[in-house]
């Protein structure tokens, strides 16, 4: 009884009508997926289209639609389609093992071998000798697409015993692919950060300004930083226009460089796990503070994006806070820079003499400083401190991906794609055929097994090698 609900069971993971059952709700899911902000609650994004859309959002949070890959729902059907592939390619491993062994045997068979065991026998005509009689039967089994190999008294058309594999390395491969991409889902962060020209960011939860992180990600192991060398607006390469295109440097815990790349489309920055990827890009105002002495306190890069709804042309990602030893805050700094004006509107390119904007509000949102200040320039501060704007510049705003699954991924569509190709492509075929004398006179006896991918069939080879051999239509089986 036991063994019976065992195999209930086990007969009904494998089956091909639970496997589409599972391909519909993942490929569904994965679909709405992409029409759906994925992150926490917090995500602008998520929260913007969370506001848009009240009616169904405690549906699609309930589900766990904003977290699609990682969600209970979508894990258990990849668990069990996982488990039904790996099933299924355990029984196709036994198969491949059994055939294999097959093959192996009928390698080295020869004709004691076949004599003793064999599928067919055809009558020949008693005027053939039994060496015309192996030439004929070479030439109409190569008339039939089957290519035999004469060894001394046999003919041998036998697959090599890796032709078998195709079909389990493809369905391990399959099986192998759905565990990386779960765990990498649950391993993975992915999150957009902004990196001025010349500046180096940590790769730590406050680099980034927008992050996704999966529930078993650590980031205790991770020690390195990025850095944006250069940037380039308008970058080509052979003819071809690759739009705005940061040059990045990542760099290990100790600062040495590990790779260096220009970053566009199709040009993806990758080192072991990590992977970069260009987002979008904006300005960036280099800022130094000075203390009522002059003496330099710190330094900060203001990223700012592109608005056609604001003033200037551009508004700060996040206020500069300033705040006493006891963390109350004093005043808001904005900081935006004014671009250049063109009949089609703004440019947004570094202006052809930058400056920035300094706006200083209280925390009641008076504004107690609106100034624009030159590079060079210093704007005294409510606090006694001194602003001084140094540069402006651009920023790289860069999609920053950690998922150590990516190229296991890629190792196994290449293993998928080499199984996958020998399963559709390899002939899987034991053609062996030699004389043998009884007491009703000579006859071509045979072994013929045909797996896939064979030119012909079993009764046809029969039907042929009997006209061929006799005259007749029909040969005897035993």
């Amino acid at each position: 009884m036991i063994r019976k609900t065992w195999r209930t069971i086990i007969g009904f993971l494998r089956s091909p009508g639970l496997v589409i059952w599972l391909l519909a709700i993942v490929g569904a899911w994965s679909a709405l997926a992409t029409f759906i902000p994925q992150g926490g609650a917090t995500d602008p994004a998520v929260a913007a289209w969370a506001a848009t859309h009240s009616l169904v959002e405690p549906v699609v949070r309930a589900v766990g639609l904003h977290q699609a890959f990682t969600s209970a729902l979508f894990t258990a059907c990849a668990l069990a389609l996982g488990l039904s592939t790996a099933l299924c390619a355990w029984q196709r491993t036994k198969v491949a093992l059994s055939k294999g062994r097959t093959l192996r045997e009928a390698a080295v068979a020869d004709g004691c071998s076949l004599a003793k065991s064999h599928h067919l026998e055809i009558g020949c005509d008693p005027a053939l000798s039994g060496p015309e009689v192996l030439s004929i039967a070479s030439a109409t089994l190569g008339h039939l697409g089957i290519r035999t190999k004469r060894r001394n008294d046999l003919l041998a058309a036998v697959s090599p015993s890796w032709s078998v594999w195709g079909s389990p390395v493809f369905h391990w491969a399959l099986f192998a692919l759905i565990v990386a991409l779960v765990t990498g889902n649950l391993l993975r962060s992915q999150g957009l950060m902004g990196v001025a020209v010349g500046q180096t960011k940590a790769d730590v939860p406050a680099s980034y300004g927008v992050l996704h992180v999966g529930p078993l990600h650590g980031w205790l192991g991770v020690q390195r930083s990025i850095r944006v060398d250069a940037f380039d607006p308008d970058f080509r390469i052979g003819g071809i226009d690759r739009g705005p295109t940061p040059t990045v440097t990542v760099l290990d815990g100790a600062g040495k460089v590990i790779k260096t790349q220009r970053v566009y489309p199709n040009m993806t920055l990758k080192t072991g796990s990590l992977a970069i990827y260009p987002s979008d890009y904006g300005l960036s105002v280099d800022l130094t503070f000075l203390s009522a002495r002059g003496a330099e306190t710190k330094r900060r890069f203001q990223l700012v994006d592109f608005s056609d709804e604001a003033t200037d042309g551009t508004v700060p990602t996040v206020p500069l806070g300033v705040a006493d030893s006891t963390g109350k805050a004093l005043f808001w700094i904005d900081i935006n820079v004014p671009l250049d004006r063109t009949s089609n509107g703004f440019v947004r390119l570094v202006p052809e003499k930058p400056a920035a904007r300094v706006v200083v509000t209280s925390p009641d949102g008076t504004t107690v400083l609106d100034r624009v200040v030159n590079p060079g320039g210093e704007v005294a501060l409510p606090s006694g401190d001194t602003l001084r704007l140094d540069a402006v510049g651009y920023y790289a705003r860069l999609q920053v991906v950690d998922d150590w699954s990516i190229p296991l991924l890629y190792a196994g569509l290449i293993v998928a794609a080499f199984g996958l190709t020998i399963a559709v492509a390899a002939r899987q075929q034991i053609v062996l055929a030699g004389v043998i004398e009884g007491p009703e006179g000579m006859k071509l006896a045979m072994s013929v097994r045909l797996w896939r991918n064979a030119s012909s069939s079993r009764g046809e080879i029969e039907t042929e090698l009997t006209r061929a051999l006799s005259g007749v239509e029909e040969g005897s089986t035993t």
